[in-house]
């Protein structure tokens, strides 16, 4: 009876044994098949448009989009679907190839998932028909799709020039420059200079906290209804969009 009961027990431990590897190895099969979050772009030249897609993240995460700069700013937040996607679509810039930290946040930490590169757009219109095109209107901005991608160094609160003021650019003929804001004050100066050459654009003028020298402007859209200047300013890099002044 002793060595019956002294193999039973021996065949229960085994099956005991057996049945906790096989739920264990059950219990880790999900862990080996979780993916890493991912991130990718999809350029498409002919739109000017690159998409960025995020995957493999928890259903409602924080994403957000980060110039790879020491002073970048944040180009896009959003958030993941129930699949842990999430898709952004951003057009490319002239003259100028992006850098952006895909990240996620945690606990109001970013962490970083990947840093994607969008090439540069080509500028589609040559020397003279930029120029006509600059001197036909008095271009007044477009204060809600203007923005900062990289902050400036200095004092100067360029974010609120940017932003906020309402402003008119001239360019007149023989490199004639003139300046204007009309809110949160009016302003002008009309003793400023402008001049192209190799697709970009050097404008000197005054704003009312003193002069401001505006350096490799290049266009980044340009029709007979729009304008776009992506603008370097202070060490930092701007985005300025314009309509016609009716």
């Amino acid at each position: 009876m002793y060595k019956i009961s002294r193999h039973l027990l021996t065949f229960l431990y085994l099956a005991i044994g057996t049945m906790s590897i096989f739920s264990c190895s059950k219990n880790e099969e999900p862990l080996s098949e979780k993916k890493n979050p991912n991130a990718n772009v999809t350029v498409n030249e002919k739109s000017k448009l690159a998409t960025i897609s995020v995957t493999n993240l928890p259903a409602r995460s924080e994403v957000q989009l980060v110039y790879a700069n020491e002073r970048g700013q944040i180009l896009a937040k959003g958030l993941t679907d129930n699949q842990g996607e999430w898709k952004f679509d951003t057009k490319l810039l002239v003259g100028f190839e992006q850098h952006l930290k895909v990240e996620t946040l945690e606990n109001q930490h970013a962490k970083q998932i990947k840093t994607l590169d969008i090439p540069a757009a080509k500028q589609d219109l040559n020397q003279e028909q930029i120029e006509t095109l600059l001197m036909k209107h008095t271009w007044n901005s477009v204060a809600s799709s203007s923005r900062m991608l990289i902050r400036h160094q200095g004092s100067l609160p360029l974010d609120k020039f940017i932003g906020i003021a309402q402003k008119q650019f001239q360019f007149g003929p023989n490199g004639k420059f003139i300046f204007s804001v009309t809110s949160p004050l009016n302003f002008t100066d009309n003793k400023g200079t402008w001049s192209f050459d190799n697709q970009e654009i050097s404008i000197n003028t005054r704003i009312p906290l003193g002069p401001l020298a505006i350096k490799h402007v290049r266009i980044n859209e340009l029709t007979d209804s729009k304008l776009s200047l992506l603008a370097e300013i202070s060490e930092g890099l701007f985005l300025i969009d314009f309509i016609p002044l009716n």
